[in-house]
């Protein structure tokens, strides 16, 4: 079975900043808005479904890679209901401050989780996590694999299995090309990238480096949020097949910080909710 090739590209997407609890800045009024990976992703699976034009190419199988996008981050699901208390800060601890076999045992999670249901979405998760994987690998400093090497090998060994459990399926026989694989992890990429920057709530302006286009080429995508209205950006250029789209997911307020892990763990299960709605529209005088 022939090997995707893991493009290391030296953006400011990194496993770092990528999967965690996000938790956005504190507010004037001391609050604070949690936002899980699960209700991150499912805003990715939204900006998948009307994805594609003129100018960026469309993907199949559909449903197949937009399940993939809206399911990527599920192994999370069980950590962010009992997530653990960061007594430096008083709130949930962030997922960049776990260590590393925490972190990628949650990745192993949601790909195994995957599998039963969609063997290709499954396939396509795989890739893409090894691929941010790959930008932070290194050696133990004993000089022994580290937990990411482990990670990167196993992971390799299950899309081989993953490929050939697949390539008798008529409805995936091109899918399973390599330059395809690789398309598809991209457009995972892109769209995670994407929902990650809206939840963290601290740009009004970011970039989505090298989103594939329908010429084989790439482009940088820039989001930027319009002054004086709120939750509205624009789009430059637009990816979408819409001449507008709206998103939505969910938080929960953190109205304290806290000494106590369990105290913790009741306020955002039973505290309040908040509804989050992001629009998005092309530049103007630009249709879709």
């Amino acid at each position: 079975m022939r090997e995707i090739p893991v493009a290391i590209d030296p953006t400011p997407y990194s496993c770092t900043v990528s999967h965690r609890m996000i938790i956005q800045p504190e507010q004037p009024s001391h609050q604070f808005l949690a936002i899980g990976q699960t209700a991150h992703s499912w805003i990715a699976g939204q900006l998948a479904r009307p994805w594609g034009n003129k100018a960026f190419s469309g993907f199949q199988p559909f449903e197949q890679i937009c399940y993939a996008a809206e399911q990527h981050d599920i192994g999370f699901l069980e950590w962010e209901s009992a997530p653990t208390l960061n007594q430096a800060t008083g709130l949930p601890y962030t997922f960049e401050e776990l260590p590393e076999e925490v972190h990628l045992g949650i990745w192993r999670t949601g790909i195994s989780q995957l599998r039963p249901v969609c063997l290709y979405a499954s396939l396509v998760v795989s890739l893409h996590f090894c691929n941010l994987c790959a930008r932070f690998h290194h050696r133990s400093p004993d000089g022994s694999q580290s937990a990411s090497a482990d990670f990167l090998k196993e992971q390799k060994e299950y899309q081989e299995t993953a490929r050939r459990l697949l390539q008798n399926d008529p409805l995936l026989e091109k899918a399973l090309e390599d330059h395809v694989l690789v398309y598809h992890r991209d457009l995972i990429a892109t769209w995670d990238l994407f929902s990650l920057q809206l939840c963290r709530g601290q740009l009004n302006e970011f970039k989505l480096p090298d989103v594939p286009t329908s010429e084989g080429g790439k482009v940088d995508i820039l989001v930027r949020k319009i002054a004086n209205v709120e939750d509205v950006w624009e789009v430059d250029p637009w990816p979408f097949n819409v001449q507008s789209l709206t998103t939505i997911s969910e938080g929960k307020v953190i109205r304290r910080r806290f000494n106590d892990q369990n105290a913790m763990r009741d306020a955002i299960q039973d505290g309040d909710r908040i509804s989050l709605r992001f629009r998005f529209q092309p530049p103007a005088g630009v249709m879709s």
